[in-house]
């Protein structure tokens, strides 16, 4: 197969891309945005497809990058039901205070797939497909915010 890069300018077209993103990943999803509310896990379509993904192996794993963990776990009851359910095959983490700043998003899977939104606030980006060296920098940046980020668990509740 070819690479392709297919750009998006609206938030529709951002959402599918994703979709498709998650569609074709098999082994490892790398999600980073300031809060999610954008990405449509609020949809049941999104959430099945992770679903999807989690279920298909036992060696999928979704790694989860975020600056707010708060609209997690008040605005999108379908995400955090599944992962908690699939607590196994995920981990969630959240910025430090310093990286709040940073504006992209994207999400990333193997094989050189992936969708990146240049700004939280704007709905312009890239959708690619089977083009490793494409987001070759993505996945480092990716291993960069990881190693920066703290663990939280946003399914875990408070108790007595």
């Amino acid at each position: 197969m070819n690479g392709v890069i297919e750009h998006f300018d609206s938030e529709a077209g951002y959402r599918a891309a994703i979709a498709r993103t998650l569609a074709g990943a098999q082994r490892e999803i790398h999600i980073f945005d300031r809060d999610l509310l954008r990405m449509g896990f609020d949809e049941i379509a999104q959430v099945e497809l992770l679903n999807r993904f989690l279920s298909t192996s036992t060696l999928s794993q979704l790694h989860v990058v975020v600056h707010d963990v708060a609209p997690l776990q008040s605005r999108l009851p379908r995400l955090l039901s599944l992962l908690r359910d699939h607590a196994h095959h995920v981990e969630v983490r959240q910025t430090p205070e310093h990286l709040r700043h940073l504006a992209d998003c994207w999400v990333l899977a193997e094989q050189g797939n992936g969708t990146i939104r240049f700004h939280v606030d704007h709905a312009r980006g890239k959708l690619v497909t089977a083009m490793p060296a494409e987001l070759e920098p993505w996945w480092q940046r990716a291993s960069d915010l990881w190693n920066e980020s703290a663990p939280c668990t946003p399914w875990a509740t408070a108790g007595l």
